[in-house]
């Protein structure tokens, strides 16, 4: 009986005949073929060109290479071959994108299949070009000569992407979320985006409907009720509660998940994206080297459906406990962890709207030094064709323990833990004098429960303390990894969308700065862990945002630079509604504000901004 391998050839070679025939009559519109030989002579395999062929929507090319298993060791598929595909746009834009192993194409561990993923930013023919080179560990090295060509290396071909739908759903409409120099990220085809979300629970990929996850904690039972028909699933139902979950955090306006992809001997103990065997504890005889093919290909269904409905992917690669930094390499950058964040870059790279976070509290328990966490984000960034944000979150206080990232430029973000909201605007003006201005995120910054009397606490002395400096916030919520019921925090997320949707809708925000030393008078709140004053955010002549803790005394306004006439309006952070009073006042002079329309005891803020006459 012939062995696998011969029957896998036969079986090849009769495809790549077939597969020439029926794209010379021009019968398959997604199908492309190599030449029978490329440059280097070697044959060429045929493969084949998925999607909907709309920019910005993933387009897969599969490539027919050698027979493999996810368990194979001599050579190991992840290590020991690497795919990079170079893609030129129509006006000469290059992406130089990882690719990787695929098994059989449909989780199977064993096969031929070697795809890449790739988002396209321009309408038009686009032309590539595979490399495919074999050697050891050649996958992590950045030497483009590395290894040896072999199987399909220089297969090439074209396809033509069309404009997407106006409506796309989630951020498919918008494009890639990127760093434009200023202090909010942008989509390339859409607005300035406001970061607003949840941390928790930070072991979200701990799920019980994943395939070997052996210690998972999470069913998200109350949530199987927001899955719709239509929405993604697997095996019969077990994907509907997490996809559930996130169709109810979208519903709530939250646009933010953070998430561990490996937490082994981290708290929850309950994610890893490989193959195994794994101690959950940490071990240095876990393998970390090959990877769970029909794991990644669940989690991208989900990731995938968080941008449909229009949910960032805050990926943290570690955690900040000792056993899980050292997981990798003993917290070195080595095989394991250049393995590990490739294979993260190339199945999940090519999403919209992403960040890369390199480690929770990289300061704590097993510290590691700025040079090292600095050598993390290089490798990440040579490795990620589309420049996603990359950042390192911290536990002690940002002046002190990011100061070694100041003007860093692979850092294009924050990732603040603090209960200090005075970093907000100490950050601005530090990063921008540094001459790399970076985007404030406070991330982990006070846990909330869900207690009317905490959320309205934290709302007056964070959430609106934090939007109004120019920062964006992430909430994290008292329950940690057992978060499993999101609706019992759904006053948490009210007030956070409510103070987000008052910028949205009604800012400028990316042209505006901190301006509280406009305000005086203003009657102050004394929080847990600050004191609360009124805060403006301004545009100065054009708009002007203030946020005062009681609306019994707001205080008075400097309008002595700014002539002209402005409207003022009352805006309810409780509600998320303007009062329907409003009034003309005039500039060129300080300004009474008044006490608030109603409920005089509680927070309230103020949106002034040119009358449409002094705008025409």
């Amino acid at each position: 009986m012939p062995n696998i391998q011969t029957v896998s050839r036969v079986l090849r070679t009769a495809l790549s005949h077939f597969g020439r025939l029926v794209c010379a009559a021009g019968l398959l519109a997604a199908c492309g073929c190599a030449s029978d030989a490329n440059r280097n002579g070697r044959t060429a395999a045929d493969y084949s060109v998925a999607g909907n062929l709309k920019k910005w929507q993933a387009v897969a090319i599969a490539f027919h290479g050698p027979t493999s298993d996810a368990a194979d060791s001599q050579p190991n598929p992840f290590l020991d071959y690497r795919l990079q595909v170079v893609f030129h746009g129509p006006n000469g834009k290059k992406y130089d994108v990882p690719g990787f192993f695929d098994g059989d194409g449909q989780g199977g561990r064993a096969g031929t299949v070697w795809r890449v993923l790739f988002s396209p930013d321009e309408t038009g023919r686009w032309q590539f070009k595979a490399s495919f080179r074999k050697g050891p560990q050649v996958a992590v090295s950045l030497d483009a000569n590395a290894g040896e060509p072999v199987a399909f290396d220089g297969a090439q071909g074209s396809f033509v992407v069309k404009l997407q739908n106006p409506n796309a759903p989630g951020y498919l409409k918008w494009g890639r979320l990127e760093y434009v120099g200023k202090f909010y990220l942008k989509f390339r085809d859409g607005p300035y985006w406001l970061k607003g979300g949840t941390d928790e629970p930070e072991d979200f990929l701990g799920y019980v409907g994943f395939t070997n996850t052996p210690k998972a904690t999470h069913r998200f039972t109350n949530h199987v009720q927001d899955w719709r028909p239509g929405d993604p699933d697997w095996d019969g139902g077990k994907g509907k509660a997490i996809i559930g979950a996130l169709n109810y955090l979208s519903s709530q306006h939250m646009n933010n998940l953070y998430f561990l992809p490996m937490n082994i001997g981290g708290d929850g103990k309950n994610a890893w994206p490989y193959l195994g065997p794994i101690n959950p504890k940490g071990a240095a005889t876990n393998d970390n080297l090959h990877f769970d093919l029909a794991k990644l290909r669940q989690w991208e269904t989900v990731l995938d459906h968080a941008q449909r409905r229009s949910i960032f992917l805050h990926f943290v690669l570690n955690e900040a406990e000792a056993p899980n930094k050292k997981e990798l390499d003993d917290g070195t950058l080595g095989v394991e962890r250049k393995i590990y964040y490739r294979e993260l870059i190339a199945r999940f790279g090519h999403h919209l709207a992403l960040q890369w976070n390199l480690c929770e509290e990289y300061d704590l328990d097993f510290k590691l030094e700025p040079d090292v966490v600095k050598s993390f984000a290089e490798y990440i960034q040579a490795v990620d064709p589309y420049d996603h944000p990359i950042t390192v979150h911290q536990a002690g206080k940002p002046q002190k323990t990011w100061i070694p990232f100041l003007g860093f430029r692979p850092f294009t973000v924050t990732s603040f833990q603090t209960r200090d909201m005075s970093v907000v605007e100490f950050w601005r003006k530090a990063s921008r004098a540094a001459g790399w201005p970076q985007v404030v995120h406070m991330d982990e910054v006070f846990p909330d429960n869900a207690s009317a009397a905490t959320a309205d606490r934290h709302r007056r002395e964070y959430t609106w303390p934090i939007y109004l400096s120019g920062g964006d916030l992430e909430c994290i919520l008292d329950e940690l990894i057992k978060t499993d019921d999101y609706r019992k925090y759904e006053t948490v997320w009210s007030y956070t969308w409510f103070a987000r949707k008052f910028l949205e809708e009604n800012l400028p925000f990316w042209e505006m700065e901190p301006m509280d030393h406009l305000l005086t008078g203003a009657e102050t709140f004394q929080g847990k862990h600050n004191l609360v004053t009124g805060q403006v955010f301004a545009k100065p002549g054009e708009v002007y945002a203030i946020y005062v803790p009681d609306g019994s005394s707001p205080g008075t306004l400097d309008l002595s630079a700014a002539r002209g006439k402005f409207v003022q309006r009352w805006y309810n952070p409780r509600t998320g509604e303007f009062d329907s009073s409003s009034k003309i006042i005039e500039g060129g002079k300080m300004v009474a504000l008044g006490s608030s329309p109603s409920e005089v005891a509680e927070d309230w803020a103020i949106l002034i901004s040119r009358t449409k006459r002094d705008l025409w």
